[in-house]
């Protein structure tokens, strides 16, 4: 079945105002944004629009929502995690990422979430503290694993014995590119367990052990300091981004760390809740959003970004009329 873009929109109507005069915002994901686009509509005035990127239309609280003073357009797009993170930018005065959760790349033991679990994406980064180890598990394979082993080699202190071992969870008759990985990286020990499962992580206060299963069911205990996620990578939406070891993007009260116009709202702040005690509430991340608007870069073009999403992403099925304009951006 071919998938199509749906636009569902509801507010202020636009058409009073010329393009360049508005200010745009993108709600990727959706969810929990009724109360921040009311917010931001009130701090912000009339010229407000907010474009709602979800994957299914039930997936937004906004879909049928009016909100006065604002135009809300909610577009689906069959893999709005496929879109370019850049070109978001490029676009929009502010990115709010309003996922729900990444719990499928959050490694499914127990134990994970121990200080000492980090993702492959935290040790490419040499400002990410690792703390001290001479055992490091590398849970994944393929290039991913194989970039995870090098990185580790390369960070890894000088002196005494430093282990990796790398456990891909293959199943038996599966061939996996960290078979291709040497003995040792940069001095330190490489021990490859292809078909090896990862079935919990052990600690008190960090990781201390990891058990490790093999395909005839026995389980086996061994000593880490470090266990590093290898499994997946981010979606294209989010490249770039820093994610810690719960897979929560690093923010600054609602503000990603390090750029001055994406946001995150709701579970993405705060591991399992949808408003923990660390989380920023959908009004004070309105608040921090509206200062933002009111000092944007540059008057935008009159090429609308939901004719760029349907063209690039899901052509066809948009109930607004689609300009030629559009289709050279």
């Amino acid at each position: 079945m071919e998938h199509s873009s749906v636009v569902l929109m509801s507010g202020s109507g636009s058409q009073r105002r010329a393009p360049s005069e508005y200010r745009r915002v993108a709600l990727i994901g959706g969810h929990g944004g009724r109360n921040f686009v009311e917010s931001l509509a009130d701090r912000c005035g009339g010229g407000l629009i907010v474009d709602v990127l979800v994957s299914n239309p039930t997936d937004s609280d906004l879909r049928r929502h009016t909100v006065p003073r604002a135009d809300i357009r909610t577009l689906v797009v069959p893999d709005v995690r496929s879109i370019s993170r850049g070109d978001l930018i490029a676009r929009y005065d502010a990115v709010v990422y309003a996922f729900e959760s990444f719990r499928e790349r959050v490694l499914p033991v127990s134990g994970a979430e121990l200080p000492g679990s980090v993702w492959a994406d935290d040790i490419a980064d040499e400002t990410t503290a690792l703390g001290v180890w001479n055992q490091a598990v590398v849970v994944g394979s393929g290039e991913r694993a194989c970039a995870a082993v090098r990185n580790l080699g390369r960070r890894a202190e000088r002196g005494g014995t430093r282990e990796i071992l790398v456990l891909g969870g293959a199943p038996r008759k599966q061939q996996t590119l960290v078979h291709d990985l040497p003995t040792g990286v940069d001095g330190v020990s490489v021990t490859v367990c292809g078909y090896d499962q990862l079935v919990g992580i052990r600690g008190r206060s960090r990781v201390e052990a990891v058990v490790a299963g093999a395909l005839d069911g026995s389980t086996r205990r061994r000593s880490a300091q470090l266990v590093v996620n290898a499994t997946g990578a981010l979606p294209a939406v989010l490249a770039g981004l820093r994610v810690n070891s719960s897979g929560l993007i690093a923010n600054e009260r609602g503000r990603v760390s390090a750029t001055s116009h994406e946001f995150v709202l709701g579970p993405l702040q705060h591991l399992g809740a949808t408003a923990g005690p660390n989380a920023v509430s959908p009004e004070m991340l309105a608040c921090r959003v509206a200062e933002r608007l009111g000092d944007c870069r540059s008057p935008w073009s009159a090429v609308d970004p939901v004719q760029w999403l349907e063209f690039r992403h899901c052509a066809g099925g948009l109930s607004a009329p689609v300009r030629e304009s559009a289709l050279a951006s």
